[in-house]
């Protein structure tokens, strides 16, 4: 599996259009921030975040990197299928890469991720992407479960004043079932699928395009992460800790800003914050900037019954403290490692 003749997987080239559609995705981010912003000042948001309680600012803090490592520990469990020896430090540092990339370039993290820790284990850049995808599916299945139970708890609230939950459900339950059909008949077929890539590549002369042959049976590669029970029950646990700790972190983050003095919060309050704002972080804008804050503000304001001031206070804390600790350690890894070093290898 450590064929490196195998692993040439590599950032494609830049044009026009990748151009204009992340102008239109930063154009997006910057138009919610100010519509979510409006009528309210910097000034009014700094005095809400003067009053921080510090133990809890700090407690957020480590979950969120508390989060971070139990992802990096998740995808052990999943690249251990065509590597057993891998090593968690750099598996930590390709997902701290990613959250770091995602900010600047939406969606481009998962291939940061994907190329350092290929160049940093000598493993399939594929594979490690095959994985990734595995790991989506697992996120979807346990955001629907947050979404189901959140509308347990609020009921009648959440569905009238968020039409388009049961809408989210069924379209996200949908792709569910269909991605698990579809790892499902790539797995049990993977000789035959690559097979026939290659004779029709082949039949059209497509010479330069056969090394999709190989790129594909890597991926493929990265799903057998799923086959053993052993891998789907820890990967299955880790995922279930892994959005506790999310909602957890939801709700210490309105700890930190003293919000259970200005009326009850508990960990039902995180569970529907995680819940709706995940909704804005998967919309592709640079940082969630703009998308999370609107989303945020309104779960609180709407749902939770909070003010507009201490609402925005809260989407500024978080967002921050979930941005810019990976962009300055990424900053700092790549520096040290170098850019080259981090992505590619000989």
């Amino acid at each position: 599996m450590n064929n490196q003749g195998n692993n040439q997987f590599s950032i494609r080239s830049i044009n026009l259009r990748d151009i204009i559609v992340y102008l239109i995705s930063l154009a997006t981010g910057i138009g919610l921030l100010i519509y979510t912003f409006r009528g309210v000042s910097l000034k009014e948001i700094g005095v809400e975040l003067s009053n921080i309680n510090y133990f809890y600012l700090l407690l957020f803090v480590f979950i969120i990197f508390l989060g971070t490592f139990l992802r990096a520990l998740r995808w052990k469990y999943m690249i251990i299928s065509f590597k057993e020896n891998v090593r968690l430090k750099n598996l930590l540092e390709a997902v701290i890469i990613g959250y770091g990339v995602n900010v600047a370039l939406p969606r481009f993290g998962e291939i940061a991720r994907s190329l350092y820790i290929g160049s940093a284990e000598r493993i399939s850049r594929s594979s490690a992407l095959g994985t990734i995808v595995v790991e989506r599916v697992f996120d979807l299945i346990f955001l629907i479960l947050s979404v189901l139970i959140s509308l347990l708890i609020f009921g009648d609230e959440l569905s009238s004043r968020y039409g388009w939950i049961y809408n989210s459900i069924y379209f996200g339950t949908v792709i569910l079932i269909f991605a698990f059909v579809f790892l499902f008949l790539v797995i049990k077929f993977q000789n035959i699928i690559v097979e026939k890539i290659d004779k029709l590549f082949n039949k059209l002369n497509l010479k330069l395009f056969n090394r999709a042959t190989e790129i594909t049976s890597k991926v493929i590669d990265g799903f057998d992460s799923i086959k053993t029970k052993e891998n789907y029950f820890m990967i299955f646990i880790l995922t279930a800790v892994l959005w506790f700790t999310y909602a957890f972190g939801s709700y210490i983050g309105l700890l930190a800003l003293n919000m259970d003095k200005i009326q009850h919060v508990d960990f039902a309050s995180g569970l529907i914050i995680m819940s709706i704002t995940t909704f804005g972080i998967m919309i592709p804008i640079p940082g969630s900037t703009g998308s999370y804050h609107a989303f945020c503000k309104s779960v609180l304001t709407m749902l939770l019954g909070f003010d507009v001031k201490i609402s925005l206070a809260y989407a500024v804390l978080t967002h921050l403290l979930n941005t810019l600790p990976f962009v300055i350690v990424t900053s700092y890894i790549l520096i040290k490692k170098g850019i080259k070093k981090s992505f590619s290898w000989n």
